[in-house]
């Protein structure tokens, strides 16, 4: 099966939309025979700074000589980017390899497998066939019932929770941390960012009922460098240290301070310097959290300058919020169509929200938003959704064939 076939197929799998529970991904992992034994875990909850913080896991482990597997989702440009092998996305040859097998395995099963359980088996397999040493495993939604909570991990970490996926998660902040508490596990140490009290009350029941020891952070790290910017990534960085320290792996001071010097992930204030052309800032800032987070970032790296924004929403998410608040910082709101699987908020409509003393539009593409946006030779943040990122990355890649939309 080629690479092409074998990714329309489990994409195919995203029409029947997100199905919480475990007794598939059971099945999976138990006829398959994962994880190895020897594999270590760290998986990864919260609601911001999961990518982020398992990014930096990841690289101290590298710096440190492990070698290491990765798992995360959405992906930007390429389903092969949600596994990744030592920092590297996945060859598409062995992602084809390994749909096919899942697909021929699943053929006869009722009811099938979703498209994020077969994402996670493939994932899982490809880092037993590579003999990883520790695997990232970042949590795709909630916790309690998603598929990566089938595995004992080595540790835990959750990251800030807020409000976001309400209509799945939970319409409090404590239902929410409830969802995301559901990674803890007797025995198995856990840490976590500093959480808004509701959120701490939760955790810290589930670890108690658990027998899960508990610590959280209290600092940013500010020992070294830390190659993304932003005083949340300082908190990121921070609690990936922890997570590793109390998982007890022993991490020599230096690779810790390399990996968190080095570490790549993308589209997270992602700064690319024009030539000729305006900077662009691509963050993939999606809830209102996330974006108070941007806001604080942008005013650090450039003070009172208002950019062109361009910008879309998923429709799921608390839009006139978002809105709100990067209305601080626009100068000039641009809202494209963009390729995305999942529903958006109609450009049309979000420049209903924007106030009337800033200039916006509604553009029916990207490369028509960015064109537009160019000629204002002012900075140009790209924001509101990873969807979106991706789609950039790819068309300022020059790779636009390569960009995959999805959903999930």
């Amino acid at each position: 099966m080629e690479y092409s076939e074998a990714i329309d197929w489990l994409y195919g799998r995203q029409a029947a939309g997100i199905k919480l529970g475990l007794s598939n991904m059971q099945r999976l992992v138990g006829e398959l025979n994962l994880p190895p034994a020897q594999m270590k875990i760290v998986h990864v909850a919260g609601t911001n700074g999961k990518g982020s913080t398992c990014a930096f896991v990841e690289s101290i482990l590298r710096a440190a000589g492990e070698k290491t597997g990765f798992f995360s989702s959405p992906h930007l440009v390429s389903f092969c980017e949600r596994i990744r092998i030592d920092g590297v996305p996945t060859d598409r040859s062995e992602v084809a390899a390994g749909i096919n097998a899942l697909r021929q395995l699943t053929a006869q099963w009722q009811p099938q497998p979703t498209f994020f359980e077969i994402a996670t088996a493939l994932a899982l397999k490809i880092f037993s066939l590579k003999n990883i040493d520790t695997a990232m495993m970042e949590v795709g939604l909630g916790g309690r019932l998603d598929s990566t909570n089938v595995l004992t991990p080595t540790v835990c970490a959750i990251t800030p929770i807020g409000m976001d996926h309400q209509q799945i998660l939970g319409e409090t902040l404590g239902q929410i941390a409830h969802e995301k508490a559901g990674i803890l596990k007797p025995g198995v140490t856990a840490v976590s960012a500093p959480q808004p009290e509701e959120a701490r009350e939760v955790l810290e029941k589930r670890a108690l009922e658990e027998g899960a020891p508990l610590h959280f952070i209290s600092e940013p790290w500010t020992e070294s460098t830390v190659s993304l910017p932003g005083k949340h990534q300082r908190w990121n960085a921070a609690l990936a240290v922890a997570a590793l320290q109390h998982g007890g792996f022993k991490i020599p001071e230096d690779a810790i301070r390399k990996g968190l010097g080095k570490v790549i992930w993308r589209a997270r204030f992602e700064h690319i310097k024009g030539s000729g052309k305006a900077d662009i800032i691509v963050d993939g800032a999606h809830n209102a959290e996330s974006v108070g987070a941007l806001l604080h970032t942008w005013h650090e790296m450039f003070g009172d300058t208002k950019p062109v924004i361009i910008c879309a929403v998923a429709g799921n998410k608390n839009i006139a919020t978002m809105i709100t608040l990067l209305a601080e910082i626009a100068g000039h709101f641009i809202f494209p169509t963009i390729q995305t699987l999942r529903t958006t908020a109609r450009p049309e409509d979000l420049t209903q929200l924007v106030p009337d003393s800033i200039p916006s539009l509604a553009t029916a593409t990207l490369t028509e938003a960015l064109e537009t946006a160019r000629l204002d030779n002012k900075p140009i943040l790209v924001t509101g959704s990873l969807f979106l990122a991706g789609e950039m990355l790819s068309l300022l890649d020059k790779s636009p064939d390569q960009y995959e939309p999805s959903e999930q």
